[in-house]
C-alpha cells in the first residue's frame, strides 16, 4: 500500500543527484526512439527510464507550485506512464524545490533500483519530447535533444502493424510531418544542443552513429552499448519492442517495400510533397502526384478511423488481457 504523507520539510533543494544531465530523444512513433534510448541507456554513465509523459503534466506542475505536494505525489503514483516504471517511490527521499527537481529525484531513485546509481545522464525516449522542447528547455536547463528521423514510409508500415497507430496513408503522412516539423524546429531553436540522428545510419553503422552521439554528449563511446541490453522494456510494450536488446538488423530497413501496397506508398508520397528526398530518402514514384480530392481524403480517413475504433480496438483489448495475464504469473 502506498503512503503519501510527507512533511513539507522533506521538500527542499537538491534534486537527488545534482549531476544528473538530461537527454531527451524525440521523433515519430516507431522511428527508433526506444532502440536509441536503450543503446544510450546501456552506457556506464547513463540510465534510461520508460517513457515519462507525466513530466509534461501542467496540472501536477501547478499543484506543486501551489504547495500541494501530497496531491502531486498521489497524481504521479496514479499516472499510467509512471506506473510502467514499476517502481515504488520513497517520497521521504524526494528532495525538490521545483516539479522538475521532483522528476529528477524519481529518476535518481529509479537508477538506484536498477543498480545504476552512478549514472550522471538521464536518457528519456518519450517520442513526443520534441513537441515540448521549449517546456523542457525551461524546466531542464542545459538539457540535450536528439531528433531521430526515419523514412516516413517505414514509419507508416510499422504503425500499420500496431493496434494503436495510423491505419491509412493520409493520417500516417500527417503524423510524420508533425513529428518532423517539431524536430526541425527544435534543431533550429537549439542548434548547439539538438542533434539529428538518422535511424538508417543507427541501424547500418551503429558504432559510427553512437560514437557521434557520445561525442555530442561529452562521454566516451562504449562498444557494448550498441546492443542496448540494459533497458527493461515495460510489459505493455514488450510485443512492440521485441528487437530491443538485440544487435540492429540492417535487413529490416526496407521491409516497408514488401509490406505496403503501392497505392499507399504513392498516396503517402503525394501527401508529403518533397519532404522524403529533402530528408535523404528517395521517392519510389518520382513524378509529381496530386493529392486526392478532399472528399476522397475524407473517405480514406473515415475508413482508417473506423478500423481504429473496431478491429484495432478488439486487438488492443486482447493485447491488454495478455499483458495483464503475463504480469500476474
Amino acid at each position: 500500500m502506498l503512503c503519501f504523507t510527507v512533511s513539507h520539510d522533506a521538500i527542499r533543494m537538491n534534486s537527488g543527484n545534482p549531476k544528473m544531465k538530461c537527454v531527451f530523444i524525440g521523433g515519430a512513433s516507431r522511428s527508433g526512439t526506444t532502440m536509441l534510448g536503450a543503446m544510450l541507456g546501456s552506457h556506464s554513465e547513463a540510465v534510461v527510464t520508460p517513457e515519462s509523459q507525466f513530466k509534461f503534466d501542467t496540472q501536477l506542475l501547478e499543484k506543486f507550485a501551489a504547495g500541494q505536494q501530497q496531491n502531486v505525489f498521489e497524481g504521479i503514483a496514479r499516472h499510467p506512464r509512471f506506473q510502467v516504471w514499476e517502481m515504488l517511490p520513497n517520497w521521504e527521499k524526494v528532495d525538490a524545490m521545483t516539479y522538475s527537481d521532483l522528476v529528477l529525484s524519481l529518476v535518481d531513485q529509479y537508477a538506484t533500483e536498477k543498480q545504476q546509481d552512478g549514472a550522471t545522464f538521464w536518457i528519456d525516449h518519450t517520442p513526443v519530447n520534441l513537441r515540448h522542447s521549449e517546456f523542457l528547455n525551461k524546466h531542464y536547463p542545459d538539457c540535450r535533444f536528439i531528433h531521430i528521423v526515419r523514412d516516413g514510409r517505414a514509419v507508416m508500415a510499422s504503425q500499420f502493424a500496431m493496434d494503436w497507430g495510423s491505419n491509412d496513408p493520409i493520417f500516417a503522412a500527417q503524423k510524420w510531418i508533425e513529428a518532423l516539423a517539431t524536430g526541425l524546429a527544435c534543431e533550429s531553436a537549439y542548434p548547439d544542443r539538438c542533434m539529428r540522428v538518422q535511424y538508417e545510419t543507427l541501424v547500418t553503422r551503429p558504432e559510427e552513429a553512437c560514437s557521434r552521439i557520445c561525442a555530442f554528449l561529452g562521454i566516451d563511446f562504449e562498444p557494448e552499448m550498441i546492443q542496448g541490453k540494459d533497458f527493461d522494456v515495460p510489459v505493455f510494450t514488450k510485443s512492440q519492442h521485441q528487437l530491443v536488446g538485440s544487435l540492429p538488423d540492417p535487413s529490416r530497413i526496407y521491409d516497408w517495400k514488401n509490406t505496403l501496397k503501392e497505392d499507399d506508398i504513392r498516396l503517402f508520397e503525394s501527401m508529403t510533397f518533397d519532404l522524403l528526398p529533402v530528408m535523404g530518402y528517395e521517392k519510389m514514384f518520382s513524378e509529381i502526384v496530386a493529392k486526392p480530392a478532399e472528399w476522397k481524403q475524407a473517405w480514406i480517413l473515415f475508413k482508417g478511423a473506423l478500423q481504429y475504433l473496431t478491429y484495432n480496438a478488439w486487438r488492443r483489448k486482447k493485447r491488454v488481457a495478455r499483458e495483464k495475464k503475463s504480469t500476474q504469473k
